[in-house]
């Protein structure tokens, strides 16, 4: 998740030119904000991970040193629809389907003196129902900023908690609903026919994921639960 910031810091560099021509820009769209709704489609990439709660003490499960989390990206993509409540407020419903991969490391020693890894690979696809209060900056010109805040619920259709372990194999397993906190920033730009913004976000999941099946996999965490950070782009009309 270090690279985040990274992310955020480049965008900040990529778009800043098109702030500032927006601004000195006439206005656009100027009847757009009486509307009561809005709606559109929003595409976008994720950066997820886990944040993991291993035992305190490990030494009970054999020769396992560490129990870590490794981040991938994935795809986001979604419907808009905006409800206006004033000059300062909207209310945002963004049904969306995300793509997610993300590794769990395992760490073992072997002989006191070499170390193998063990990698629990878990794809996701998420259908999530957030529920966001948008507040935003007057307009200035044609650019607006916000922030965002609010729930999310997903169902992971790619889980496979149901499925048996054979004798050979076992795999790492998580429960398919998970209820997020979300917090964000973004910048509107009112272009000549459409609303186009740029949004950052963060995903913190509040419920425990994972299924405890009695095996050294499971019983070394005490909890399991998601975290994810969005670069979404939203078109409105």
């Amino acid at each position: 998740m270090k690279k985040i910031p990274q992310t955020i810091y480049l965008f900040a560099i990529l778009f800043s030119p098109l702030v500032g021509a927006a601004q000195r820009g006439a206005p656009n769209l100027p009847d757009y904000d009486t509307k009561r709704f809005h709606f559109g489609f929003s595409l976008g990439l994720n950066y997820a991970t886990f944040t993991i709660k291993p035992q305190s003490n490990l030494n009970p499960f054999d020769s396992l040193l560490v129990v870590e989390p490794t981040g991938m990206p994935g795809f986001d993509i979604g419907i808009v629809t905006n409800m206006h409540l004033g000059r300062y407020f909207d209310i945002r419903f963004i049904p969306s389907l995300s793509l997610i991969d993300r590794k769990v490391n395992y760490k073992l020693e072997y002989r006191k003196n070499t170390i193998g890894t063990e990698t629990q690979d878990i794809e996701s696809v998420n259908l999530n129902f957030p529920l966001l209060v948008k507040f935003k900056s007057s307009r200035m010109g044609n650019v607006r900023f916000y922030v965002v805040s609010g729930a999310q619920y997903s169902i992971d259709l790619a889980t496979r908690s149901k499925k048996r372990n054979n004798t050979n194999e076992i795999h790492l397993k998580l429960y398919a609903g998970d209820l997020q906190a979300q917090v964000g920033v973004g910048v509107d730009f009112y272009l000549q026919y459409f609303k186009f913004a740029i949004e950052a976000k963060m995903s913190y999941g509040t419920l425990n994921l994972l299924k405890n099946e009695n095996n050294i996999l499971t019983n070394s965490v005490q909890s399991l639960r998601s975290k994810t950070f969005h670069i979404s782009f939203l078109f409105e009309g």
